[in-house]
């Protein structure tokens, strides 16, 4: 089965879990509820960088806020992002997967190129295991070898393609951005502790925005001009602008047409659709699982909830985590399926 390696992720995660999001519990908006869902079921094995060097887990460093600035992996990320990668192979080294798809800062795309090793890293060992030779001019049932040998070579793939994508970069976090956040907590910064507690989890509160001749608004401008175009680089964001101005955009004309073009390539009659990897950040992810689950038309019926859950989520560094979702016949809106889980490597 196409799937089964990720059902085995799943249920690893399971029994790994500590606190968990599941996209079960959230109770769909009314005009949600009345919606049928429509398409393949598609999968994402979702995961956030490594540790950083602004995530604090590093000694001599501190947890500061980071947003935009393209802060690296420190050592211990590094090694978490080649677990990650291990990890991944391991459990889902027969899946095919249709894309992986990462942010333009360095410390997601530092992760995402050590899962993406370890897919090849995996398929060099079982091809090396295994024996697998090439030979030419072979006779008929030789061919028929060989094309038995190709048939179990294809069971070890890594994804097929690889994409950088701005809109998965974290949100914003304004004048925030390079500030320790316990002592923007403590208040030495200006910033009431009630405030900067709802700039990091609220759905809706927007951090104070960098002035347009702050030096690291003109570093971003000089950075990411050329990628996204300047009017695009935000200047501060909430989690519903991430999620309203660049997830979901990402999600209905980049990543949902990709699984979907790979589900009608397979020509399968089952529900069973594609699977991307995305490696990105806590925030970005939450914004797009708040998306599938359709956080801001649940707002709008006033069912808060839901968006308690996932403003309370915590997405740990290098952790997969699963979520499978469909389409439904209403445009803009989704289903998600199995829910989401926590997954760490023994």
């Amino acid at each position: 089965m196409k799937m089964h390696g990720v059902f085995v992720l799943v249920l690893l995660a399971s029994l790994l879990l500590a606190t968990a999001f599941n996209a079960n519990k959230i109770t769909p908006a009314p005009s949600v509820a009345e919606e049928q869902p429509i398409g393949p079921i598609h999968t994402l094995i979702l995961t956030r960088h490594g540790d950083s060097l602004w995530n604090g887990k590093y000694p001599g460093c501190r947890e500061t806020f980071t947003g935009w600035s393209d802060v690296p992996l420190s050592p211990i990320g590094e090694q978490e992002a080649i677990r990650t990668g291990e990890l991944l192979t391991k459990y889902t080294g027969q899946v095919n997967i249709d894309a992986m798809f990462t942010s333009t800062l360095i410390r997601a795309k530092m992760t995402a190129h050590h899962c993406y090793w370890a897919y090849n890293d995996r398929i060099q060992e079982k091809y090396r295991s295994q024996k697998h030779y090439q030979y030419y001019n072979l006779p008929n049932d030789g061919q028929q070898n060989q094309k038995s040998v190709a048939s179990k070579q294809q069971q070890f793939q890594a994804p097929a393609q690889f994409i950088i994508d701005y809109r998965l970069n974290e949100r914003h976090y304004g004048s925030l951005q390079g500030i320790v956040k316990a002592e923007a907590e403590l208040g030495l910064h200006g910033h009431s502790p009630e405030d900067v507690y709802q700039w990091r989890r609220s759905w809706h509160a927007v951090p104070p925005q960098l002035n347009d001749d702050d030096p690291r608004r003109l570093e971003e401008i000089r950075k990411y001009g050329a990628i996204c175009g300047e009017e695009k680089i935000p200047k501060s964001e909430s989690l519903q602008m991430v999620a309203h101005h660049r997830i979901r955009p990402f999600l209905e004309e980049r990543l949902t047409p990709i699984l979907d073009e790979s589900y009608n390539k397979s020509k399968s009659n089952k529900e069973e659709g594609g699977t991307a990897l995305v490696v990105a950040h806590a925030n970005s992810l939450r914004a797009l699982i708040g998306v599938i689950c359709n956080i801001e038309q649940q707002c709008c019926e006033d069912s808060d909830e839901s968006l308690r859950r996932l403003e309370a989520m915590k997405i740990p560094t290098a952790s997969p985590l699963i979520l499978q979702y469909r389409k439904t016949s209403k445009k803009g809106y989704y289903c998600p399926v199995d829910g989401l889980q926590q997954g760490e490597a023994k």
